[in-house]
């Protein structure tokens, strides 16, 4: 396929094409093909007319010649006819069709960006650089309609003029296409130039506003059909939909997704933009000013946008700015609010800049897109469900009977669950609502209006809290019932659901500003716990206390506790119940101002209680006084309150209790006196102390009772005492006078009475039974005992009587005359089990007997202790809890006191004294005793000696001493008994191997230092003596290192011969110094290892309640615990599980495959396994690097600085470490290199140990061999972006070889990695050739993070010379080449770097020389140019390269824009005599060059007139550059517009400067043969004939003239762009025909040049 030099610059076709083999050949294939068809077809002629052998001779009409010249002439006259019709007519028809025919545009792609397809090359002319302000690229496909019957091509004039309202848009250049049938398709690719940008942005408003316009086109173009060309006008109207201001726009999504970090609120705005137009426009990145009821709302943009016909789908990405007027604060709350409450808000969008680049801005672009102004409508069809729930939280609801359905309710903590569909930050700070209650069922029954009130919002929780205070709950007119079954199910229900619905309010603070935000709708379940009629739990009735009387009744205040088990309290005001008991209604009971707080209340209740109504009220006051239960219920009724909203709810209300009886007995106790006379009359003196349990005054006027014992009669009392009434006070004791009571004194009866005391109080009757049988008596139940004297040994009967008489309980039948206020009444009771207090004269009842002996008893009893407890000790005294038992005590019970503390010794010396309560033995058996004592301290010294010596000894004995013992025995107490004891007890034995540490934590630092140490302990105590302390402190020390404080959290409790668990507390102190640091670190390595580590605790203090104890301390720093064994975990714990290279440094000069590394940021996550914070200040590693599985290679890392983050992440740093390549892992670290180089990221591994400086609270520790094994990764090369920029390029020299050339490249490295590499060689490629044109060499090449710009030497050579030449040619054109630099396994010498460099592949674009080669060309012609076509040229030529150059040959085409259009001036095919030589940054002008001219007589005329004349040059020329020894090759270069003087003398007419030409040289017979288009052209009028011309030469003249006029004038005076080259082409052969006749011409006229004949022939008309 040819390759075309116009794909690099301006479009045009070129003169010059290379093809597959390399030849050069004029470019005009269509008219070469038409030559060839003509030049056949005149061979066929030739051919035709030779002449036959002359014929006999016949008549004229009988000959077949005759006939042969008929058939000819015919032939001759129709073929005429025909070309009549096709040559003459066909223009006229040609037009006709075209003004028919139809351009209909079905779309046009406005783009600012050079199209790149082969078919786009060939048509648009690319400019470098585009402005973008004057040039735009269109696509536009259009359908050709009515273009009549005929196939026909069509060629433009280009170009192609378009306007609009009559004025000159701008020009577009069309392609060729072709139609048939009627119809074609006309789709082009063109640049449009643009005449007046201002206009064009006019018309750029009105195509984006109007429904539609119109363009027309101007210009001329070529049809050909039927073998026929004309040349006809194109003036066509084109109507096209404009965008109509685009009437369909909506949002399609509205995002508001965070902050903006410079402030406001991140929008994203979907937007779906309908252009009813079918003209696109790269619009690229446009902005947009958003706005709502005139304040501007902030700027958006959306990149990368083309509208097209119909919708397009926008992503508009922006910021809400701040606001700071108050009043456009409020309208963007109202936008807000719509959005929220599903209202349609209209918001505007004024366009403000559109950049088809992105960076860019078109003047005529934007100023049309400014006049964008885009209408709207943001809205949600439903309103947003913002309110998901709410919880009324606690409620305080107060009703009073003036507004019943109006009660007062305050919620101190509602809170409502709510989401935001947008992510910026906002704080609700205030909120008002209007509220409806109601159900599903009733509908709404009542509102509450709730203002402005504080709140708080937690956005990432969806929690809105705020206060109703004194909120209204007003029911709804007209529904009372409704309003009436809320209260009622709030009474009655456990959990009442119902809706809370309506619209909220808030004051919400915003990046933008403090807006309000209304509208907020919602109806949402909500539920309250009710009163479930106060039946949840019982009623209890604390108390019933009788305050008072009437005549009718009793006057109760009854204290209460009910639940509330609401989550309301609720105020009613004064509560009406009837007091009920089995069912019948004995008073009323009123609850006065009565609330019910949430929980537990404590109510007191008045009422009123007539007993004397019923024998119901009879029975319930006596069995209440004598402290029975009874059933009783408050009860509601209609009347029970004036609230009407609660008379339902309360009347249902019906709570069953029970009224306790008086728990308090009435009769506390009595008093017997014997009296000296009471053996004779039976009168003894009883005095009752009785206890008034009522706030009521008691008054007792008559007393009526009998009194028994066990059912036997001992006494009566009937004594009316009204004179002088017992009165007892509120809540008082009163002792009464003496009342005189009648006692049975007969013997029998009160021996009976003695004897049956005597049995109940366990006291062997026996004694009693001998003494009464000894004495005659014979009463029930007494035994026949024989009277032993064993039997009465130490027997009292004194004691034995006064013994029996103390468990006297007396039972009393009352009935009492009792006044309470004014209510009076007969209290009828009962009451047992009455005390009966007695003294010594109960002795004149019964003889005295000898006391029995206790005292030997007392000796041969034997104490023993089981355990001891110490608890609650301080400095004095501390409290006993004492187990044991006393054994060998008799045969007979006894009951041994102690009045008298007892004395404890220790080795002599008095430890303090301790009380001991009473303790009863049995007979034969003893007694176990667990008692509580307080034993005080003598001597705090001696204390501590011996709580040392129990601590660490196996046991120890104490001497208990007492002179104060009282024995009770035989009915009898003896006192003054002595006791002395020695008792032998189990001691701690120093805790030996007694106690286990569990586990253990430092979980912080500690506020007083060093790090908080806990520990789960479990204590074995040995020892028979406990201790229950507030606290036990210790200390723990490793290899007399003292590690630091521990002490007991909370109180120490060592049992009694059991372990104990003891929760520790402490801390490691800070150390400083080495050998405290040394133990600490041996602690944590000991722990990391999984290893346990042995201490010694040291005890220190022992504590009370009220602090530390001082002999208990002294014997606490007696302990010394070795070889405690603190614990390590089962398995190592991790401690690096994760380490990342930020970045790396390699430098792979020294040793490839132990190249020098280095990070400044190598980040290790540390995870403590405790809480304390641990940092890492120094660190050394030991690292093996590894891929997939495999140990790669080696970094000793020596020790370096490192900081600790509060995350625990380690940051260090190492520089100028080997990284070791295992010698058989080559190939692995080959691979690992190459996936550095060409992707992103790469996962190796990280494995080793590392030792550690870290610090911590108790000092710096250096912990060793810390092992980690880790998978990291590594950002990569990841080919370098796969592109290099050319930041600079200079040709500074060349070789034979190659071509030299410095540039400086630029190369981003993605990653973090620095390599240094020494030197690199990479080819170089020219992508469309896919061939190498050279390679590029960097030397001592170090790679850092981000843009590396570098210097590089190219050396330009090919073996593919096609390739080579057209990157000269683009470089000297200025063009732009794509090229590949591609590493190879030679890029480096470094042997691990081959496989990585060699998947470099590295984008680039070479841009070539702006500055122009050509500075002018002097044209020195005269008659030669027009004779023999040919002429002379000097050529300027200016070196831009930074090496000389030296010109070998030229192959040049040159060309210029005419009046009559674009020609050929001629063209240079030459080999330089000697090889011309510019040198760098320099200018020559060149020897004379032979031209060959190619331009006609007109056009040569037409030079003569044009001033400042400007060519066109392409031409292939030979080069050498570098001197002589340089680079030799060939180089296509086109120039346009090179200045041009020409030096021409044609008769007389001679042009030595541009616009210097007269008409004056011409001679008048000259002038008389020009045509008259070409005399116009040069503004001569023709002069009349003049007669000396010769006919035969006027007639030969004028004959040669006409024909060639004929022949010739189309193609001169209406040439199509494309046919100049034709023209020229098809008149080669007339130009060789003429050749002979030009020369015999020349030979007729050398007779002289007075002819003015002679001046015609040279012309060619």
């Amino acid at each position: 396929m040819a390759t075309h030099a116009t794909d690099y610059h301006d479009g045009r076709l070129p003169i010059a094409t290379s093809t597959p083999d390399n030849s050069q050949y004029l470019h005009n294939e269509h008219h070469a093909i038409q030559g060839s068809v003509r030049s056949v077809d005149e061979g066929i002629m030739e051919e035709y007319s030779e002449k036959p052998p002359p014929p006999p001779r016949r008549r004229f009409y009988k000959q077949k010649r005759y006939w042969i010249i008929c058939s000819i002439l015919t032939v001759i006259i129709v073929v005429v006819a025909v070309l009549l019709i096709v040559f003459v007519f066909f223009p006229m028809i040609a037009q006709h069709i075209m003004n028919q025919a139809g351009i209909d545009v079905e779309g046009a792609d406005i783009t600012f960006s050079a199209p790149n397809d082969n078919l786009s090359k060939r048509q648009v002319v690319e400019q470098q650089p585009v402005d973008m302000n004057s040039t735009f690229y269109m696509k536009m496909t259009s359908k050709l309609t009515n273009t009549g019957p005929f196939s026909a091509d069509i060629v433009f004039h280009n170009p192609i003029n378009v306007y609009y309202n009559e004025t000159l848009l701008g020009t577009v250049t069309l392609p060729d296409t072709h139609v048939s049938g009627g119809s074609g398709k006309l789709e082009a690719v063109t640049p449009f130039e643009i005449q007046d940008p201002e206009y064009f942005a006019l018309f750029t408003k009105d195509m984006l506003a109007q429904e539609n316009f119109i363009w027309k086109m101007k210009g001329k173009l070529d049809i050909t059909a039927l073998s026929r060309t004309a040349t006809v006008d194109l003036d066509k109207e084109i109507h096209l939909l404009g965008m109509n201001g685009f009437p369909e726009v909506k949002i399609t999504s509205f995002e508001l997704p965070g902050d903006a970090p410079q402030g406001g609120i991140i929008v994203n705005l979907g937007t779906q933009l309908t252009s009813p137009s079918p003209i696109g426009v790269q619009l690229g990145t446009i902005a947009l000013q958003i706005g709502y009821e005139g304040v501007n709302l902030g700027q958006v943009v959306s990149e990368g946008v083309t509208l097209k016909q119909g919708p397009n789908d926008l992503m508009l990405k922006g910021v809400l700015t701040p606001q700071a007027n108050p009043a456009d604060l409020e309208k963007v709350g109202v936008l807000f609010s719509n959005y929220v409450a599903g209202k349609m808000s209209m918001t505007s969008a004024t366009g403000v800049s559109a950049s088809p680049n992105g960076k860019d801005t078109i003047g005529w672009l934007s100023e049309g897109f400014k006049s964008v102004k885009l209408n709207v409508g943001l809205g949600l069809e439903q309103p947003l469900s913002i309110i998901k729930g709410v919880s009324m939280g606690y409620l305080d609801m107060t009703f009073t009977p003036d507004a019943p359905y109006s009660p007062v309710t305050t919620a101190p903590a509602v809170v409502a669950d709510f989401s935001i569909p947008f992510g910026f930050s906002l704080n609700i700070t205030e909120v008002s609502q209007e509220l409806k209650l109601g159900t599903n069922d009733t509908g709404d029954f009542a509102s509450i209006s709730v203002p402005y009130v504080p709140a708080q919002s937690d956005q990432a929780a969806g929690k809105l809290q705020f206060a109703m205070n004194n909120a209204t709950i007003q029911g709804l007119e007209g529904k009372e019932n409704q309003f009436n079954d809320f209260t009622f199910a709030l009474t009655a229900s456990d959990l009442y659901s119902f809706q809370v619905g309506g619209n909220a309010s808030t004051k919400t603070s915003t990046p933008i500003g403090n807006i309000v935000l209304s509208g907020i709708s919602f109806e949402v379940p909500t539920s309250l716990h009710g009163l479930q009629f106060l039946n949840s739990t019982p009623t209890v009735i604390n108390g019933v206390d009788v305050t008072g009387g009437t005549s009718e009744n009793l006057l109760l205040s009854i204290n209460v506790t009910m639940e509330n088990p609401a989550d309301f309290s609720i105020s009613t005001g004064d509560v009406n119940f009837a007091f009920l008991a089995s069912t019948e209604q004995l008073g009323n009971v009123q609850l006065s101002n009565l609330k019910l707080n949430r929980g537990s209340n404590s109510v007191t209740a008045s009422s009123t209680f007539d007993p004397k109504k019923s024998p119901v009220g009879q029975n319930l006051l006596s069995t209440f006084v004598m402290g029975q239960n009874n059933d009783v219920a408050i009860s509601g009724f209609d009347g029970s309150t004036a609230i009407a909203s609660l008379a339902g709810a309360l009347g249902a209300i019906t709570i069953d209790t029970t009224l306790p009886g008086l728990q308090s007995k009435l009769v506390q106790g009595s008093k017997l006196t014997v009296l000296p006379s009471s053996p004779q009359d039976g009168i003894v003196n009883v005095q009752v102390s009785l206890a008034n349990p009522f706030s009521a005054g008691l008054t007792i006027t008559t007393v009526k009772s009998s009194v028994t014992y066990k059912g036997m009669p001992v006494g009566n009392i009937d004594q009316d005492i009204s004179g002088q009434p017992f009165i007892v006070a509120g809540h008082t004791t009163a002792e009464s006078a003496p009342l005189q009571m009648t006692m049975n004194i007969e013997p029998a009866a009160v021996a009976l009475l003695l004897r049956t005391l005597a049995l109940d109080a366990n006291l062997d009757t026996r004694p009693l039974d001998a003494m009464l049988g000894m004495g005659g008596f014979s009463i029930a139940g007494m035994d026949d005992v024989a009277p032993d004297s064993s039997l009465f040994n130490g027997f009292n009967i004194s004691s034995y009587v006064m013994d029996a008489m103390k468990i006297l309980k007396a039972d009393l039948q009352l009935s009492s005359g009792l006044t309470i206020g004014e209510y009076q009444n007969d209290l009828a009771f009962s009451q047992s089990d009455v005390g009966v207090q007695t003294g010594e004269d109960v002795t004149l009842l019964i003889p005295i007997v000898g006391q029995p002996i206790v005292q030997q008893i007392v000796d041969g009893a034997e104490l023993a202790f089981e355990t001891i407890i110490l608890s609650e000790p301080s400095d004095t005294a501390f409290k006993v809890q004492m187990k044991g038992s006393i054994t060998n005590a008799g045969p007979m019970d006894a009951a041994i006191a102690f009045p008298e503390p007892l004395t404890v010794y220790w080795e002599g010396k008095e430890l303090g004294k301790v009380s001991m309560p009473t303790i009863n033995s049995k007979a034969d058996v003893g007694a176990q005793f667990d008692v509580t004592g307080q034993m005080t301290v003598a001597d705090q010294g001696t204390m501590g000696d011996f709580a040392g010596y129990m601590i660490n000894n196996k046991d120890f004995k104490w001497n208990i001493r007492t002179g104060g013992v009282a024995v009770t025995a035989l009915g009898f107490t003896f006192t003054g008994i002595s006791m002395d004891k020695y008792v032998t007890l189990l001691g701690c034995n120093g805790f030996k191997d007694a106690v286990t540490i569990n586990s253990f934590n430092l979980p912080s630092n500690d506020p007083d230092g060093g790090i908080t140490l806990t520990a789960d302990t479990t204590i074995n105590n040995p020892s028979q003596v406990g201790f229950s302390l507030s606290g036990a402190s210790f200390k723990a020390v490793y290899k007399e290192i003292l590690l630091g404080p521990l002490a007991s959290d909370g109180p120490a409790n060592f049992a009694p011969k059991a372990a104990s668990n003891i929760k520790m507390k402490g801390r490691l102190i800070p150390q400083d110094t080495d050998e405290g640091l040394k133990a600490v670190t041996e602690v944590f390595e000991n722990y990391l290892a999984a290893k346990d580590t042995l201490i010694n605790v040291l005890g220190e203090s022992g504590s009370g309640p009220g602090g530390v104890v001082g002999w208990l301390t002294a014997g606490f720093k007696t302990i010394k615990i070795e070889n405690v064994v603190m614990p390590g975990p089962e398995t190592p714990p991790e401690l690096i599980p994760a380490i990342t290279m930020k970045n790396m440094q390699m430098d792979f000069t020294k040793d490839p495959y132990a190249p020098t590394a280095g990070s400044t940021q190598v980040e290790a996550q540390l995870k403590n396994p405790f809480g304390f914070p641990l940092g890492v200040s120094q660190l050394n590693m030991d690292v093996i690097a590894g891929k997939d599985g495999t140990d790669m290679a080696s970094l000793k890392i020596p020790d370096e600085k490192a900081t600790t983050s509060s995350t625990g992440l380690v940051t260090t740093q190492f520089s100028g470490v080997p990284f070791k390549v295992y010698d058989d892992k080559h190939p692995l670290f080959d691979g690992f290199v190459k996936l550095l180089t060409s992707q992103g990221n790469v996962t190796f591994e990280l494995a080793g140990s590392s030792n550690a400086i870290t610090d911590t609270a108790i000092g710096s520790l250096k912990l060793n061999n810390i092992t980690f094994d880790v998978d990291t990764s590594l950002a990569g090369f990841n080919n370098f972006g796969g592109k290099t920029d050319i930041l600079s390029l200079a040709v500074t020299g060349a070789t034979k070889e190659y071509i030299i050339v410095s540039l400086k490249i630029s190369m981003t490295n993605p990653s973090q990695i620095t390599i240094k590499l020494g030197g690199m060689k990479l080819n170089v490629f020219m992508n469309e050739f896919n061939a190498q044109v050279g390679d590029a060499t960097l030397k001592d090449v170090t790679i850092v993070p981000g843009e590396n710009q570098m210097d590089a030497e190219m050396h330009m050579y090919s073996t593919n010379e096609k390739a080579l030449g057209q990157l000269l040619s683009n470089y000297m054109t200025g063009a732009q080449v794509p090229l590949s630099v591609k590493g190879f396994e030679g890029s480096t010498d470094i042997a691990s770097l081959k496989d990585g460099l060699s998947t470099v592949n590295l984008a680039t674009t070479m841009v070539g020389i702006k500055d122009k080669l050509v500075v002018d060309a002097v044209v020195n012609a005269g008659l030669d140019a027009i004779l023999a076509k040919k002429a002379q040229t000097q050529v300027t030529l200016y070196n831009p390269i930074d090496t000389t150059f030296t010109l070998i040959s030229v192959k040049a085409d040159i060309h210029t824009q005419g009046k009559s259009g674009y020609f050929k001036v001629g063209s240079i095919d030459y080999t330089l005599d000697s090889p011309m030589t510019v040198n760098a940054k320099e200018s020559a002008q060149s020897a004379n060059w032979p031209v060959t001219v190619e331009s006609d007589i007109g056009q040569l005329l037409e030079l003569l007139t044009t001033p400042d004349l400007k060519i066109d040059i392409q031409q292939n020329v030979t080069i050498r550059i570098g001197g002589g020894d340089g680079f030799t090759g060939g180089l296509f270069y086109y120039q346009d517009q090179v200045p041009c003087k020409i030096n021409l003398d044609i008769l007389g007419l001679a042009k030595n400067n541009p616009g210097n030409a007269t008409t004056d040289a011409l001679p008048a017979d000259v002038v008389s043969q020009l045509p008259d288009n070409m005399l116009k052209s040069l503004g001569i009028s023709k002069p009349e004939e003049t007669p000396a011309a010769s006919p035969e030469a006027s007639a030969s003249a004028s004959s040669g003239t006409e024909e060639k006029a004929k022949e010739d004038t189309p193609a001169a005076t209406t040439p199509a762009p494309s046919s100049n080259d034709d023209a020229k082409e098809s008149s080669s052969d007339d130009s060789a025909k003429e050749s002979s006749s030009a020369e015999e011409s020349s030979d007729a006229s050398s007779g002289g040049d007075d002819k003015p004949g002679f001046s015609l022939w040279p012309f060619k008309l």
